[in-house]
């Protein structure tokens, strides 16, 4: 699924830790919207989970001078800076006050074919109902089926063994289906 070979990205990932700022921007191409697209899922609105998104990269420029592959991917890696960072935008935001009214996001022009809408729709749908998910749950969704990473990459960067990496997939999933189905039953 991934546009970079495994040697590719390791060559890149090893020029970028000697501060190589163009291999550093050809990782940020190959994972900047799978870290948005994670981001997004934990947060409400677009405008905060491009800022988070723009905070990873900035935080993970300034770290990989001390990334090391000790057996655990660059995805990983980077997959634990954005959880981070979304934890810790949740705590600036529990001592900000919260805006009653959100403005309407417009950013984005709509395609012109139906298709395009309806899997932004579901897209949207999908995002809210991970957001009802618990924290470990959720990063597990993202890593698996938005990141592509295998269960044994995902208990590495979890800190946790494959089994419970199964059993975290697996209720996650049936959550999902669970919320989704409610959603359709509710005319939503």
């Amino acid at each position: 699924m991934s546009a970079m070979t495994e040697r590719r990205l390791a060559r890149t990932v090893r020029r970028a830790c000697n501060r190589d700022a163009r291999a550093f921007g050809r990782l940020y191409d190959e994972y900047a919207d799978r870290v948005y697209a994670f981001v997004r899922s934990r947060t409400d609105s677009a405008q905060d989970a491009e800022d988070i998104t723009a905070t990873v990269f900035l935080k993970a420029w300034e770290a990989i001078g001390n990334y090391d592959d000790r057996g655990l991917p660059f995805a990983a890696w980077l997959f634990r800076i954005a959880r981070n960072a979304v934890v810790d935008e949740y705590r600036r935001k529990a001592h900000r006050p919260v805006p009653v009214d959100e403005p309407i996001e417009t950013g984005e022009v709509a395609e012109s074919t139906d298709v395009a809408v309806i899997a932004r729709a579901d897209a949207e749908r999908v995002r809210a109902v991970v957001r009802m998910l618990t924290e470990e749950q959720a990063s597990v969704i993202a890593m698996r089926f938005w990141w592509d990473m295998s269960i044994k990459d995902t208990a590495e960067a979890l800190n946790k063994n494959e089994n419970a990496i199964k059993a975290l997939q697996h209720r996650a999933v049936r959550t999902l289906a669970r919320l989704l189905q409610e959603g359709e039953d509710d005319g939503a």
